[in-house]
């Protein structure tokens, strides 16, 4: 069991204690569907990305309802974000190997960069800022910290 695998296995863990979903809500993405989003963003997924989704990307009952993070939303979503970036004319862009992997309601986004690791920095956007914030070292601590509802 690869460590990512593990960690992500926690975070599903915390959320099924804290009675946030049941097991049956988490449904992983399958290897065929992580294959389609790596090549929407165009860069390699970091593993920590990869298991995330391999563990519930295609589902995560009540978990961010009304976010979009899932495997429906994600194809066009790193597109999104760059024209959300571009369209605020701020004195920034959204660098080319950004993978957006969280928006909610069209103005404010999370993303990951393909060059940063196996387990990525998570930035963060919302609309007008004119900056990237730095949420977290990692996307599993992101990920963890968000599951304990410490976001």
């Amino acid at each position: 069991m690869s460590n990512f695998k593990h960690r992500i296995d926690e975070i599903a863990a915390v959320l099924v204690d804290r009675g946030v979903v049941t097991r049956r809500d988490l449904v992983g993405c399958s290897p065929s569907e992580i294959e389609e989003i790596e090549k929407d963003v165009g860069v390699p997924l970091p593993d920590s990305y990869r298991e995330f989704l391999a563990r519930m990307g295609r589902d995560m009952g009540d978990f961010y309802r009304g976010t979009d993070i899932t495997y429906r939303w994600l194809p066009g979503m790193t597109q999104a974000a760059r024209e959300l970036v571009q369209e605020d004319e701020a004195d920034i862009e959204l660098p080319a190997d950004a993978i957006a992997f969280m928006m909610h309601q069209g103005y404010q986004f999370m993303f990951i960069r393909a060059s940063e690791g196996s387990d990525p920095p998570v930035y963060y956007y919302m609309e007008m800022s004119g900056e990237f914030a730095r949420k977290a070292d990692h996307l599993t601590e992101f990920l963890f910290r968000v599951a304990h509802d410490e976001w």
